[in-house]
């Protein structure tokens, strides 16, 4: 029997831990300032954890599938 490796393109949705630093006046503020999208802006990104969830698998591309046989 022969043995084949297939790579199939999928498309992942994946939900991480995000770190920001950012100075403010109050929590509000820094509620006030993610309600008005301007937070990203203000903020200094520290670090992405990894997911402590895993992901989803949003789509699968079966027709783009690369097939090659595997010489052992």
């Amino acid at each position: 029997m022969k043995k084949f490796e297939v790579v199939i393109p999928e498309k992942r949705i994946e939900v991480v831990r995000v770190t920001y630093y950012i100075d403010a006046e109050s929590e509000e503020q820094v509620k006030k300032l993610i309600e008005d999208y301007e937070f990203t802006d203000k903020a200094e990104y520290w670090d992405t954890k990894e997911s402590q969830w895993g992901f989803d698998v949003d789509d699968v591309y079966y027709d783009e599938a690369e097939i090659r046989e595997v010489k052992e």
